[in-house]
């Protein structure tokens, strides 16, 4: 039963939340005055979201603020805690990476970090685009060779990892590989390098390039002279964080209620460095409201603030974005709407790049109308979900989902199942587990169903789907199966494909989407198969679990390397009651 129209809402400012029968939180909102707010979610023309929304929510709770500037903070602080799923939630949502150097350590690493602490260590960044970060720490690995692993530094390692026989580490894990002194010099030459002090940089390792040679310690001054290459050929340089001098953000808004695009531009002392794209379908806010909540989403989980923010329009809670980024940053920062100039020109451009992106969707999506004209379905073709099945001569059996929506692959609607019932080998049965199960779920949690489902497999393949549907009792969703011998198109149980050409524009978007499910499901299985088919034989000993596998597997690597170790090496790792499972084991196997 539909929730009605709350009586007594209060006509303060605040935040509202309709929540579901188990008082969880499906939807939050802010408004100035609650009472005007709210009472549109029940007028007569809402849309199909709405009604939805209304259909699946028990009761609205409401929380009375002193300003619209604490119901904003309120508001947000509600959508990070419970992710509602009505809410506008980013996907892509990620900060930029630092490299933090842990220099209040005995033996510093760097390590790659998305979060800036108060921990004393030294940070370098933000890299823009993100592959900077992790070039830059394959350097300071491969040519300085400080440790950028995850072990702990103490010296308890019994013996060093690949990486120092490939002369990639130093092997400050292990004692005595190298003193304290000489590892501080090598990760001292790793911050002028990530300081971007280069000529410094050079003219040390030109002098101890020059020494080493000098003592014909030949290897080191070969070292040093694939160094001394890397230092000037760098291009990739960052500085120590400092105050973010320089840095902008311009963000442009394009299209109407049914289908927004959002386009960034980050520029960094004058240059833009990365350009990021954000779509939204059936929005419920208006064009203000849209703007402000994805501003306000980007920046939340960022330390990463720029000095001040170009929109392409005003909108109204724009001094709230700004006084929230002005706190966030520590200073004042600036929401503003170039008119003129070279700002404005970026504008145009994000402008046209949305305008760019919403003709790409919509021509795409126009493909499918023939198959809409022909299969006559309840609504048109823009929301398909494509079901694969990949497997290894019967092991590790999956079943994948992706996820296409409006011309374009959504990656944070792509799922996958690892099969409870269906056995290796059975196509059928596994996809008609797969979907029984993704679509008893949807109905569950009231979510979005496809427009179409397609299958990667013939007219039988496509029957299995469907008898899913039907225990359901989901109906009015076409099923399709794509056969790839033929290239042909299948309704369920039809011995008969339809009628469109192998390279007819129908086809060519449907293959594109089957191939990216393949693509998908071979991804998956593969990694559950080299998983299973890799680990280690000492991982099946009776007595041994899989936490200590993993530590012996860590310390070890090899079967080898485990049949040589001596008992004492392997208490050290495992304790002395393993160590006797392994003992036995390892007499039985010579």
């Amino acid at each position: 039963m539909a929730l009605k129209t709350p009586q007594n809402i209060p006509p303060s400012s605040g935040c509202y939340i309709f929540k579901d029968r188990d008082k969880k939180p499906l939807y939050v909102g802010k408004a100035k005055n609650l009472k005007a707010r709210v009472r549109t979610y029940f007028s007569g023309r809402v849309s199909e979201k709405i009604r939805n929304l209304r259909n699946e929510a028990k009761e609205i709770e409401f929380v009375i603020t002193n300003s619209e500037w604490e119901a904003f903070l309120l508001e947000n602080n509600f959508i990070k805690q419970f992710h509602p799923k009505y809410n506008v939630l980013l996907r892509d949502d990620k900060t930029y990476p630092f490299i933090k150097v842990t220099v209040n350590n005995p033996f510093p690493k760097a390590i790659f970090t998305r979060r800036m602490e108060k921990d004393k260590s030294l940070y370098f960044g933000p890299f823009v685009p993100s592959s900077y970060a992790k070039k830059n720490l394959k350097i300071i690995q491969d040519f300085f060779g400080v440790a950028t692993c995850k072990d702990q530094l103490d010296q308890s390692r019994l013996r060093p990892c690949l990486l120092y026989e490939m002369g990639r580490c130093l092997a400050p894990c292990v004692k005595d590989k190298i003193s304290k002194e000489k590892y501080r010099k090598r990760v001292e030459e790793a911050l002028l390098f990530l300081s971007g002090k280069n000529d410094e940089l050079i003219k040390i390792l030109e002098e101890r390039m020059k020494e080493s040679a000098f003592k014909q310690e030949y290897e080191t001054a070969a070292n040093y002279r694939d160094l001394l290459n890397a230092a000037k050929s760098l291009s990739l340089k960052q500085s120590i964080v400092t105050k973010d001098e320089g840095h902008l953000d311009f963000y442009a808004l394009y299209g109407d209620g049914d289908f927004y695009v959002i386009e960034n531009f980050i520029v960094l002392k004058g240059k833009v460095v990365e350009r990021k794209s954000f779509t939204f379908e059936r929005v419920e806010l208006d064009r203000g409201e849209l703007f402000e909540t994805v501003l306000t989403q980007i920046y939340s989980s960022s330390d990463f603030i720029p000095e001040k923010v170009y929109v392409s329009e005003p909108f109204d809670g724009l001094e709230l974005v700004s006084k929230f980024l002005s706190q966030k940053k520590g200073k004042r920062v600036e929401v503003l709407v170039p008119k003129t100039g070279v700002k404005r020109e970026l504008i145009k451009t994000l402008l046209k790049n949305c305008e760019s992106s919403l003709k790409r969707r919509e021509t795409e999506s126009s493909l499918l109308k023939p198959l809409t004209d022909f299969l006559k379905p309840k609504r048109e073709i823009k929301r398909i979900e494509c079901f694969d099945v990949s497997h290894y001569g019967g092991e590790v059996p999956y079943v994948s989902m992706v996820l296409w929506e409006g011309g374009k692959f959504v990656k944070n609607g792509y799922r996958k199942f690892s099969l409870k019932e269906a056995k290796g080998g059975d196509d059928y049965a596994a996809l008609k587990e797969a979907v029984f199960r993704r679509y008893k779920r949807v109905k569950e949690e009231n979510d979005i169903f496809p427009d179409l489902i397609l299958i990667d497999g013939g007219a039988n393949q496509a029957s299995s789907a469907l008898q899913s549907l039907k225990e359901l009792q989901i109906e009015n969703i076409p099923v399709l199966g794509l056969a790839k011998k033929n290239e042909e198109l299948f309704l369920p149980s039809s011995k008969e494909p339809l009628p469109f050409e192998k390279n007819s524009q129908v086809l060519l978007v449907l293959r594109k989407i089957r191939d990216e499910a393949h693509r998908f499901a071979i991804k998956t299985s593969s990694k559950k198969f080299l998983d299973k088919r890799l680990f280690p034989s000492y991982a099946k000993i009776e007595g041994v679990g899989e936490k200590s596998a993993k530590k012996l597997l860590k310390h070890f690597l090899t079967t080898e390397n485990l049949l040589k170790a001596s008992g004492e090496e392997l208490e050290k790792v495992v304790g002395k009651r393993i160590t006797k499972k392994i003992t036995k084991w390892r007499d039985e196997k010579k």
